[in-house]
């Protein structure tokens, strides 16, 4: 019971650090994004 107990936290653990990486990307991508159409409205002008 307790190895089971102990199998599961670690999988949550990885679970949520998987979760945080993704929404960090995610972020990421969106300033990225910005910064592009920043850019490019720039050079339009």
């Amino acid at each position: 019971m307790s190895l089971l107990w102990c199998s599961r936290i670690q999988v949550d653990r990885a679970y949520s650090k998987a979760v945080n990486v993704l929404s960090f990307l995610k972020k990421l991508m969106n300033i990225m994004e910005m910064n592009e159409q920043w850019v490019t409205a720039r050079i339009k002008q």
